[in-house]
């Protein structure tokens, strides 16, 4: 019987090491794996003689509708953004400070109906209530939660509100009760320090600050040091999200060593970019900092201390920062995470390819996709992505599809980029270029253990 498909003289990577082969795919997932030279019978076959194949990457962290849009007009540009960068799975965060399961519902079926790459989602964490839901959203495959520890007082961002250390040590609690485990993600900033800063700087009538100055590195590693404390309290895992400052992979090592299950997540910005960066268009949280910030991420990346990578795409557009103080933070990243980090990271000897793909297995297995997700493997949903080392790309943000009309990479030339994405066995982009459909599904967290 013929496969459905075969992408054949490929270099496969595993965490362990690349090999020469064809990937045999049927009915949506991975069959066979043969060696090369071997014989067979496809319907279609796809050559990929010179390239590496990855499995499809795993976006932990995406904030679809981010700051205002309606969620269905940026799904479309996100996902396929996502698609043509070759991500194949996003983790979206579901902000629904009313009712959490209310809102994972409404959120599954838009999903569904419009996306390009599959998903799964992330909680927030703002109430109460919330923590109440917290076991029926994990019933639904919604396993990991976020608390926004800076986002308070007058960095409140609408609908959420702000939250304190009650609600941080009651909703780990139940999350620490969960079977399969959960899991509490940080956004760890001092806000009160910044409150402080802040205030100083609008007396003294600065504007030759950057927002790294408001934000600096030590009010993000007490916040990860408080968080680890209620960690190692409760006993729940905690995930430091979009880890930025130098100290921060020793702080994993710290709490480690104590006992506590704690995994790190940096992002491609704060690899690659520093606070010479735009002031106002890259303004974010927390803050670019500086080189030796971006050196020491790349080390935690590289010797295993921090785990996971995502984009932290948050697709701002210019009408959102006309002013420093009253920009709204964040920017788009989904598309350009994989070409930044094959440029600055592979290309220049920062982290291997096998490092990417181990980096991949850890971002589904942390949030409960694998096996399904993450690898290269027989039974494991036909999720590749083939790229190409040698092909330089000039970012223009004019040729990318998310809904904003900037990106922090705007004339950025990165060598190495994804030729071609398939999800499920269908190719849904090639040379950058969406060719698929929207056939995306919501992927539940732990699936096999729940039975869904």
């Amino acid at each position: 019987m013929a496969h459905d498909l075969v992408v054949k003289n490929g270099k496969i990577v595993y965490p362990w090491g690349i090999v020469e082969g064809d990937i045999a795919v049927n009915d949506g997932r991975i069959s066979v794996i043969y060696e090369k030279g071997s014989t067979y019978d496809a319907k279609e076959t796809v050559d990929a003689s010179g390239l590496h194949v990855l499995p499809g990457l795993i976006d932990t962290h995406v904030h679809i509708g981010w700051p205002d849009w309606p969620f269905e007009e940026d799904l479309g540009p996100t996902t396929k953004a996502a698609a043509a960068g070759g991500v194949t799975t996003v983790l979206n965060y579901v902000m629904a400070p009313e009712s959490l399961v209310k809102g994972i519902e409404e959120q599954k079926h838009k999903f569904e109906r419009g996306s390009y790459v599959d998903g799964c989602f992330h909680g927030m964490i703002f109430s109460e209530k919330n923590i109440e839901e917290i076991p029926e959203a994990a019933q639904m495959g919604v396993r990991s939660f976020k608390f926004f520890l800076p986002y308070r007082g007058s960095e409140a961002v609408p609908p959420a509100v702000g939250i304190d250390d009650g609600i941080l040590y009651t909703g780990f609690k139940k999350i620490a009760e969960l079977n399969p485990k959960g899991r509490a993600l940080c956004h760890c900033e001092n806000i009160e320090v910044f409150f402080k800063l802040k205030d100083e700087f609008l007396k003294q009538h600065r504007e030759d600050i950057d927002w790294h100055d408001t934000r600096p590195n030590f009010s993000e590693v007490e916040s990860i040091r408080r968080v680890a404390f209620f960690a190692k309290e409760t006993g729940c895992p905690v995930y430091i999200v979009h880890m930025s400052v130098k100290e921060g992979p020793e702080e994993i090592r710290r709490a480690r060593a104590e006992g506590v299950d704690i995994t790190g997540e940096t992002c491609p910005q704060y690899l690659t970019l520093t606070k010479r960066a735009d002031r106002i268009l890259s303004k974010v949280n927390p803050p670019l900092r500086d080189t030796e910030d971006n050196e020491s991420l790349w080390q935690g990346l590289n010797d295993g201390t921090l785990s996971c990578l995502g984009s932290d795409h948050a697709p701002c557009a210019k009408k959102h920062k006309t002013e420093f103080w009253s920009a709204v933070v964040g920017f788009a990243g989904v598309q350009t995470m994989l070409p930044a980090v094959l440029s600055e990271g592979v290309n220049k000897g920062r982290l291997t390819l096998e490092k990417l793909a181990e980096i991949t297995l850890n971002n589904a297995r942390t949030f409960g996709l694998h096996p399904r997700k993450g690898v290269l493997s027989v039974g494991a949903d036909a999720d590749l992505t083939i790229v190409d080392l040698n092909k330089t790309v000039q970012i223009k943000a004019q040729n990318l599809y998310h809904i904003s009309d900037f990106t922090p990479f705007e004339d950025m030339s990165l060598k190495g980029n994804a030729v071609l994405t398939m999800v499920r066995g269908q190719v849904v982009a090639k040379e950058g270029k969406i060719v698929g459909r929207p056939t995306g599904k919501f992927i539940p967290a732990y699936q096999q253990e729940l039975g869904l």
